[in-house]
This record gives structure tokens, C-alpha cells and sequence, in this order.
């Protein structure tokens, strides 16, 4: 008997191993393929009930409150199937678009094997957006056949996003190691010229300048912070000045503003005036629950009955997507899950804490002018960096402070 549970002890074991060697991979292909980040992830969770993960779900979930929260704002997601204006199909597609939430204990539970396992999560996303960088490159130089999406392998929402987060991650690297500094400073710059000078994603650029200044705050005091904020003023102007990018995209947004007529409007910035004003309205209308997972399109499609604005299947704004669907209810529970990330990982290694502060930083600035967490490669990204970041703090190193 005590054999059987041994052999069975070290099945579970190596089952637990391989189950995080293929978060491992859905971490490495995050941002250069939706259809390997997904089979891999499906992997990993099958893997996880294979070894057994359910029993451990209990220990998460006490020394997680976000992992708490990510799967209660899934409920209300489940929940919401039941009262939606949506057809079936429609309602159940939109819930499985947010599927990650679940992830976000799993993927806890696989990675608290060890630190090693954490320290390769996080080293696996970082050297996927390395490779997107240099295929990006590679495009743009005609030394690679570019893709439907121009100089990268994704949209160029998702392109940037990702070099905004890779910036975060290269320039803490640059200054913390000291063996591979010039390197790690080497890719940051190359991040930034890609995101400025090649390609054209606008929420990318948004989120860097966010987490630059996060950045500042995080390594300064407050006299080199306000002389941090003056160079980087003066380098996005210099930038501004020689990038024919850069200056384009923000002359557009300029554009669009002044010259945007409600319901007229057919720009980028003037259709999600149209869309936010249209959320407003719903919103009013069920304030508390939402009209139900999946509902935007049909319940945008009965207010603009008599209107010219072009619909749309989500507003372009996770905040105001969620809010109609789930109600203020829903916006807490997401809002509540960001804060317990910042709140509540303080005793995280002083760099791992900054960084779990970017990636949610990168999440609520991003999702101001697109739903991020909708979009699957963004909010894998959120989840599976969270739950890399998180794990490494316990309900026992907490007490231990």
C-alpha cells in the first residue's frame, strides 16, 4: 500500500510538472498566437485535473482574495446567461471570451511548485514579445514577408500593448541586473522606436507613457521623479518631431476630437464617442445587473433603431462593456480584483511588486480605449502574468512580515 502511494504520489507530482511546463508555452506564445495559446492553455487545465489540482483549490483561494474575485465575476458571468437579451449562441460565445478568469487559480496553483516555475512563466512571456519584436522588425526591414497586419504577426492594438509591457519589463531589467544591462537597455530602446517609428498602435503608445510614469514613481524620489516626468516630456516631443508615426497617430486623435458630430462621426475616436454615449444610456437602464452576458449588440441594436451610429459588438471600453452586461455589480467586482492585486501583494520581492503593479496598471489604461479583457491575448496575458507575479506570496509570508 505505501508503495501504490508513492508511485501514485509521484504521478500526481510529474503530472503537476507537466501541466506547468504548458503554461510555460501558452505564456511564451501570448503574444504571437491566439490558436497555440489557447491549445496549450486548454492543456494545462486538463493536466491540472489530472493531477489532482481540485484539492488544491482551497489553499488558493485562501491565500489569493483575487483568485476569489476573478472566479465570483465569472459567475456573474454565468449568471448573466440567464436574464440575457442575447440569443443563446451569442451569450455563450461572449462568456467563453472571458474564460480566463478562471484561469487565474490554475494557473496559481501549477505555478506555486516552485520559484523556478514562477521565474520561467514570467521569462517565457518576456522572450515571446522578444520574438514579436524581432519578426516586427524583420518585416519592416523586408527581410520577413509581411503578415495581414503589416510589420507584426498580430494587430497592431495587440503589437503595441505587447511592446509597452516588454519597455516595463526590459528597462526594470536594465537597471536590477548587472551582467546584462547594456542588453536589457538594448532591448528597451528597440521597443521604443518599434512602438513609435513603425507601428501604429495608439493604446500601446498610451499604456508606455502610463507605465513610464509608474515607472518614475516606483524608482525615484520625488525631486528625480519631477526630472524623470521633464525628460520624458521632452523625449515624446522630440519624438513627436522626427516620427512620422507617432506625430500621424496623435495629429488623427486631434482631428477626430474637434471635429466629432454626435452620430455622425465615422472615425476611430468619433465611432467610440457614439459607442461610450451609447453605454451610458443602457447603463441607466439596468444599472445594478446589466442586460445580461453577451447583450451589448442586441441591446445597442434597439436604442440606435432611428440613429446613424454604426454598431458595434463591444464599445471599446472594458469598463463600460462590462457595466452593461453586469451592472455596477460586475464593474465592482472587476474594479475590487484589480485593487486586491495592489493591495494585497505588498509583501511580494520589491521588483515582482512593481511589476504586478504594471501589468494592472497596463490592463486599466488599456481598457479605457479597447476591452482588453475580452480580447484574448491581452487578458490571457493579464491573468497568466498575475498569477506568475502573485504566487510567489503566500498567507504565510504575509504573517511573516
Amino acid at each position: 500500500m505505501i508503495l501504490l502511494e508513492d508511485r501514485r504520489n509521484s504521478f500526481l507530482l510529474k503530472a503537476r510538472k507537466a501541466g506547468a511546463f504548458f503554461v510555460l508555452l501558452a505564456c511564451f506564445f501570448t503574444p504571437l498566437s491566439t490558436s497555440l495559446l489557447a491549445i496549450c492553455s486548454l492543456v494545462a487545465v486538463l493536466v491540472w485535473l489530472l493531477s489532482g489540482g481540485l484539492s488544491d483549490l482551497p489553499r488558493v483561494l485562501q491565500n489569493h482574495p483575487p483568485a476569489i474575485l476573478a472566479l465570483l465575476l465569472f459567475a456573474l458571468m454565468c449568471l448573466g446567461i440567464l436574464y440575457s437579451s442575447a440569443e443563446p449562441l451569442q451569450a455563450f460565445d461572449t462568456l467563453r471570451k472571458y474564460r480566463e478568469l478562471l484561469l487565474l487559480p490554475i494557473m496559481i496553483s501549477l505555478l506555486s511548485l516552485s520559484g523556478e516555475y514562477r521565474e520561467m512563466a514570467e521569462n517565457s512571456f518576456v522572450s515571446g514579445c522578444i520574438v514579436l519584436l524581432l519578426i516586427s522588425y524583420g518585416m519592416a526591414l523586408h527581410i520577413i514577408p509581411e503578415a495581414r497586419y503589416g510589420h507584426s504577426l498580430v494587430f497592431h492594438i495587440t503589437h503595441n500593448f505587447f511592446m509597452a509591457t516588454l519597455s516595463f519589463w526590459a528597462l526594470h531589467r536594465a537597471i536590477d541586473s548587472h551582467q546584462y544591462r547594456y542588453f536589457w537597455g538594448g532591448v528597451f530602446l528597440l521597443t521604443v522606436v518599434n512602438m513609435f517609428y513603425i507601428a501604429p498602435g495608439r493604446t500601446g503608445m498610451l499604456v508606455f507613457i502610463c507605465l513610464m510614469l509608474l515607472f518614475l514613481y516606483q524608482r525615484f524620489a520625488l525631486v528625480h521623479w519631477l526630472i524623470g516626468m521633464f525628460l520624458m516630456a521632452g523625449t515624446i516631443l522630440i519624438i513627436y518631431a522626427t516620427s512620422v508615426n507617432f506625430a500621424n497617430r496623435v495629429d488623427e486623435v486631434v482631428a477626430e476630437m474637434q471635429h466629432y458630430e454626435a452620430g455622425q462621426s465615422r472615425t476611430s475616436i468619433g465611432q467610440r464617442f457614439d459607442w461610450w454615449y451609447t453605454c451610458f444610456a443602457l447603463i441607466k437602464e439596468k444599472p445594478l445587473l446589466g442586460h445580461g452576458t453577451g447583450s451589448f449588440s442586441s441591446a445597442q441594436k434597439e436604442l440606435l433603431q432611428d440613429s446613424d451610429v454604426t454598431p458595434t459588438d463591444n464599445p471599446h471600453n472594458e469598463f463600460l462593456f462590462l457595466t452593461v452586461q453586469f451592472g455596477f455589480t460586475g464593474l465592482l467586482l472587476f474594479g475590487a480584483l484589480a485593487l486586491s492585486q495592489l493591495r494585497g501583494y505588498r509583501y511580494l520581492p520589491e521588483n515582482k511588486k512593481w511589476l504586478l503593479q504594471g501589468v494592472v496598471l497596463a490592463m486599466l489604461c488599456g481598457s479605457l480605449i479597447n476591452s482588453l479583457l475580452f480580447d484574448s491575448q491581452q487578458g490571457h496575458f493579464y491573468l497568466f502574468m498575475s498569477a506568475a507575479l502573485m504566487s510567489g506570496q503566500t498567507k504565510d509570508s504575509r504573517l511573516a512580515q
